[in-house]
């Protein structure tokens, strides 16, 4: 088993113990609740264990979103237990496993083997970083509307009224959608590996994937300072090494700016993989020559 695989297990692991580390401290704060209400959020939380449990056995990009929301919400419902009851020791360890329930989820080496579990035939999916722009307002935002939408409507239903909770779960559905769709372009964001060399599928910043071909590519390394002032720069700022890429002739790109489409031509394109080390290593597998920014091999 090498360290990626590992890493996931570990996921897999903590997150099948998490019924015993948290469930139970959650649900002995529930004491004050209504039967009925009571029903409800115990069932609700299995059913988020349960959704969380069979994505972090089923690699996949939509498995990845479904986890990077779910762990933190662990900590924020103990957050919000805590809130309505009063901190606790129990709670104070929910509140920390699912700090580390997300900090492993958030790794890397995660996401990449996430990313990958869509990659068919001779494929390989690479993870790109996450814009640095990202942190600033859209991840908060859209994981706020996803933690508001899977837990405002107990309140709601528990002291006002079960129409009042009915209300509140559908608005909490189409919170959960819209927080969820946004968190998921920024997963769906990655390098393809095929035999015709590698394609950039990046909707956050694309209109559609760009393949650059194998031939075409003159050099593939660390880039150069300076690299975005004559070519095209798909790192948003991500913290981190930057790759760059450079072809012989120019490759057309749809470049997206504020909702409109923007034709850009480039013969360097950087961008930042989560892996830039694995990615390198996967790209001279595939017989795309690397050079140091040197220009050396």
């Amino acid at each position: 088993m090498n360290r990626d695989q590992a890493q996931l297990w570990a996921l897999r692991l903590l997150w099948f113990l998490a019924p015993l580390a948290a469930g139970s401290q959650l649900r002995g704060s529930l004491d004050g609740v209504g039967t009925p209400g009571r029903w409800l959020i115990e069932g609700a939380l299995w059913l988020g264990w349960f959704v969380g449990a069979v994505a972090t056995l089923t690699p996949h990009p939509v498995s990845l979103t479904i986890i990077r929301c779910l762990a933190p919400t662990v900590a924020g419902t103990g957050m919000l237990f805590a809130v309505s009851v009063g901190w606790t020791r129990g709670l104070a360890v929910t509140v920390g496993y699912g700090a580390l329930l997300t900090a492993i989820s958030l790794l890397p080496t995660v996401g990449d083997v996430m990313v990958n579990g869509s990659a068919y035939g001779s494929e390989r999916r690479m993870a790109l970083r996450t814009p640095a722009v990202a942190y600033l307002g859209p991840i908060p935002i859209a994981w706020f509307m996803v933690f508001a939408g899977l837990t405002g409507w107990a309140p709601a239903f528990n002291a006002v009224h079960p129409v009042a909770g009915v209300a509140a779960a559908i608005v909490g559905a189409v919170a959960v959608w819209f927080g969820g769709r946004l968190l998921h372009q920024l997963a769906r964001r990655w390098i393809v590996f095929v035999p015709a060399g590698f394609v950039v599928h990046d909707p956050f910043q694309l209109a559609e994937p760009v393949l650059l071909p194998r031939g075409s590519i003159s050099r593939l390394g660390p880039a150069e300072v300076g690299s975005d002032a004559d070519g095209l720069d798909l790192s948003a700022g991500s913290l981190g090494l930057a790759l760059e890429a450079e072809t012989g002739e120019p490759i057309t790109f749809g470049v997206l700016r504020n909702r409109n489409v923007q034709t850009t031509k480039a013969k360097k394109l950087v961008f930042s993989p989560s892996l830039p080390g694995a990615l390198l290593s996967e790209a001279r597998i595939r017989g795309i020559k690397i050079k140091g920014s040197s220009g050396t091999d």
